[in-house]
């Protein structure tokens, strides 16, 4: 009868470390679990990312520090007419030839053709 109770008791002993052993390790599989969208959802509501903020510096630290130089095209987005200089003769530059054209970009004049964007001049503005 005491072997029986010990065996029985012995068992169940075993059987409840295997059960707790399997329990306690799926828990801490789903603890561990760091990308469950609750957490995503307020994390970017705390700190208040948006992607358009990132999208915006990007592109403005895109052009702020280029360095134009003879030879190289300018951007399309720099062709426009928001950048071209009609009174070049009040920036002291001279009048540009035939099919080029003058853009102020940042502080620099560029002549630069107006059919393909190719940069014949840059000059640095000193305001």
């Amino acid at each position: 009868m005491k072997r029986l109770i010990i065996t029985t008791l012995a068992a169940t002993l075993l059987a409840g470390t295997a059960l707790s052993g399997t329990a306690m390790a799926a828990g801490q599989r789903h603890d561990d679990h760091r990308y469950d969208s609750r957490y995503d959802q307020r994390d970017r509501r705390d700190y208040g990312h948006d992607r358009r903020d990132y999208s915006h510096d990007r592109r403005d630290a895109r052009h702020e520090y280029r360095h134009w130089q003879r030879g190289q095209r300018l951007d399309a987005r720099y062709r426009d007419n928001r950048y071209y200089v009609s009174d070049y003769r009040r920036h002291g530059l001279r009048a540009p030839p035939r099919g080029y054209r003058w853009q102020r970009v940042d502080d620099s004049y560029i002549l630069a053709a107006v059919a393909t964007g190719l940069i014949a001049s840059v000059i640095i503005a000193n305001n």
